[in-house]
């Protein structure tokens, strides 16, 4: 309440943090500390400074599975995975200041002066010195425990498992990035296996894009469109206006943050540029041995490689699979690059029968894409944005869609399927495992288009029905279910149906 008279462009600066507003006898009052000071002291029982994109603060689906873990009889310390600046961090924010008394939040990175506080094992000894150290009380079923940049400490990781055990009903949720080099570390001890629960954090959906940007009814209408009664006409055609849109922001907050504060596509594309520059040098902090050179140049060839069968010599062609390989797969445990693996699809688990050295590439993100491939799509339509790069940018939005509607708690991987045969080739480009069955979809960037390797797919594998993603409305003809491109994330309640 009350008015706040600050920049015209909201925007958090790294540095520093919008902390409280309130109203004083006679007067208003902003208050920003700078990132040295106590982040505890700053973050309890006090009001946080949401992200907002054109007024709307930005909900994530990821706070319902929050929600639940906050709740459940079972509850373990939670690891929330993903790349840098997906939202990780500002979920669990306003999560723990909506669902409890107060939020105890330790930066292992930039305050490292908590570092010690974890030299012991037992859990009871580091909350007292937490409590210490930020001037913060820590409460059994009162305080979130958030620890950030986890993967600064070894120690910090491996006392999740006392936690668990010493207490159990405190509630702790770590998160960070590259957690998995941390996980990995020959040298390290083994990791709490069974006392902590992982869950992973992509950028923000389509539909999570929608309600940030303040589209709630056309929300609403996608989650309650059936086979029956889709959205059609006028509604159809503005939602295809808006994936347009959302391919070119792409859904990184920071970029949505300052697109939505600006209108301007050159500040958000600079956003992207920084991000994507800020990537790859994090890995620069983990001594691997291999050029970080070779990071770059993946970094900059994917973009251009993505739905297109992967080789290494598109990458370079004077060098080996082999100089490629580990940075590749780097990449993949950072979460910047998915790689979609082929598989035969004869059954449940489709990485059973998973083509050894066969995928195909995708990006973190539709809007870092079009930024590292310099397209605008504000000036196309919806018709030609979607052809771009061969329909290529519609598999990366497809693709990133299917991360996103995951179970929070599955571990994120994508496949497809390809039959080689000479003179009979197919490819369809994803195959979901759906109820024990091996579903598969194909992306068409256009309202024309055959579905040769659809059919071919569904007689294969006596398959009762295949998935068309299109610019078509929903609908199901002849065991096709055609699914808008907007409707992605809602296949799973559509085939339940």
């Amino acid at each position: 309440s009350g008015n706040i008279h600050g920049p015209a462009s909201w925007r958090l600066d790294p540095d520093f943090c919008l902390v409280s507003f309130w109203r004083e006898s006679a007067r208003n009052q902003l208050i920003y500390l700078h990132r040295d000071y106590n982040p505890v002291k700053i973050y309890t029982n006090v009001f946080f400074a949401r992200l907002f994109v054109g007024g709307t603060p930005i909900y994530r689906n990821i706070r319902e599975y929050l929600s639940l873990w906050k709740v459940s009889p079972i509850r373990t310390p939670l690891v929330l995975r993903g790349a840098r600046q997906v939202g990780k961090t500002h979920s669990i924010r306003e999560f723990g200041r909506d669902h409890f008394a107060n939020l105890v939040e330790v930066n292992l990175e930039t305050n490292p002066e908590f570092l010690g506080c974890f030299s012991s094992p037992d859990a009871k000894t580091i909350c007292a010195q937490l409590e210490a150290v930020a001037n913060a009380d820590i409460r059994d079923g009162e305080t979130l425990l958030f620890i950030d940049e986890i993967q600064e400490s070894k120690a910090a990781l491996l006392s999740l498992r006392s936690f668990k055990e010493s207490r159990p009903k405190l509630h702790v949720i770590a998160a960070g990035s590259l957690l998995e080099f941390a996980l990995q570390d020959k040298n390290a001890s083994p990791f709490p296996v069974g006392r902590v629960t992982f869950a992973y954090l992509q950028p923000l959906s389509f539909k999570e894009f929608l309600g940030a940007s303040g589209e709630f009814k056309l929300v609403q209408m996608v989650t309650a469109a059936t086979v029956e009664t889709p959205c059609a006409g006028s509604v159809h055609q503005r939602l295809l206006e808006l994936v347009r849109i959302y391919f070119s922001l792409g859904g990184m907050p920071e970029v949505l943050e300052v697109y939505a504060g600006t209108r301007s596509i050159l500040e958000a594309r600079r956003v992207q540029n920084r991000l994507a520059t800020g990537f790859v040098a994090d890995f620069s902090k983990y001594g691997r041995r291999y050029d970080h050179r070779k990071l770059q140049q993946l970094m900059n060839a994917v973009p251009r490689l993505v739905g297109k069968k992967f080789k290494y010599s598109h990458v370079d062609a004077e060098t080996t699979a082999r100089d490629f390989k580990l940075p590749l797969l780097d990449l993949e445990r950072a979460g910047l690059v998915r790689l979609i693996r082929a598989s035969g699809a004869n059954g449940i688990p489709l990485g059973a029968e998973e083509r050894e050295g066969v995928f195909k590439v995708q990006y973190l993100d539709i809007g870092l894409v079009m930024s590292a491939l310099g397209l605008d799509l504000f000036s196309q339509d919806i018709e030609k944005s979607l052809f771009i790069n061969e329909g290529s940018l519609a598999e990366q939005f497809v693709g990133q869609e299917l991360l996103a509607s995951l179970d929070p708690e599955r571990t994120p991987q994508l496949f497809y399927w390809m039959r080689e045969a000479r003179g009979s080739e197919a490819e369809v480009d994803f195959v979901i495992d759906w109820r024990s069955e091996a579903i598969a979809l194909e992306v068409k960037a256009g309202t024309t288009g055959r579905l040769r390797s659809l059919r071919q797919f569904m007689l294969d594998k006596k398959s009762r029905i295949g998935v068309r993603i299109s610019q078509h409305p929903l609908s199901f003809i002849d065991g096709v279910l055609s699914v808008p491109f907007y409707m992605v994330s809602e296949l799973g309640r559509i085939l339940r149906a």
